[in-house]
C-alpha cells in the first residue's frame, strides 16, 4: 500500500465533491418530488428498462445495502415512478418497471445532470474526461474486489462499543 501524506489524501476530495454532488442534485430534483438519490437511480432504470432490472441489480450497481434498496424503491413506488412486476420465469423476483411519470421525471432529471456534469467538467479535455472515467472504473473495481477487507477494516473497533 502506498503512503500517502495527509494533503494528498483523494478521501477529502472524493467526499467534497460528494456532498456538492448530492447537494445539487438533491435541490433540482426536489421540484420533481424525488431525491437526488432516487434520481440516478431513476435515471438507471430508464436506461436499463429492456433488461427489465431487479432490487438486487440495484444493490450490487449502487454498493447498497437490501433495506436501503427496499426502502428507496418503496418511497418510488409510493409517488408513482415505478411499479413492481413478478418476474415470469422466477416467481421470487420482483422486477421494477419505470412509469410514465417516472419517464417524464428522468427526461428532466437528464437535461440536469447533464449541466452539473457540464459544469465540473467545463475545462477538462476529451483525453482527460477518458482519463477520469477509467480512473474512477479502476477505483470501483478496487472497492468491488477488496470489500471484504475494507468492511473488516470498518469493524475492526466495533467490540469496544458501549
Amino acid at each position: 500500500m502506498k503512503e500517502i501524506e495527509a494533503p494528498e489524501r483523494i478521501g477529502p476530495k472524493l467526499k467534497f465533491i460528494l456532498n456538492s454532488f448530492r447537494r445539487i442534485t438533491n435541490k433540482s430534483t426536489a421540484e420533481l418530488g424525488i431525491t437526488g438519490t432516487q434520481s440516478i437511480i431513476l435515471n438507471y432504470l430508464a436506461r436499463n428498462a429492456q433488461s427489465r432490472p431487479c432490487q438486487h441489480d440495484l444493490e450490487i450497481k449502487f454498493n447498497i445495502k437490501h433495506p436501503t434498496a427496499t426502502g428507496i424503491l418503496k418511497r418510488m413506488a409510493d409517488r408513482g415512478f415505478v411499479e413492481f412486476t413478478q418476474d415470469q420465469y422466477d416467481r421470487r423476483l420482483k422486477r421494477i418497471v419505470i412509469t410514465q411519470k417516472g419517464m417524464a421525471a428522468t427526461e428532466q432529471i437528464k437535461l440536469k445532470f447533464d449541466r452539473l456534469e457540464s459544469f465540473i467538467t467545463d475545462d477538462f479535455t476529451d483525453e482527460e474526461l477518458r482519463q477520469l472515467h477509467a480512473l474512477l472504473d479502476k477505483m470501483i473495481a478496487n472497492v468491488r474486489s477488496q470489500k471484504d477487507a475494507m468492511e473488516a477494516l470498518l469493524n475492526e473497533g466495533d467490540s469496544h462499543k458501549c
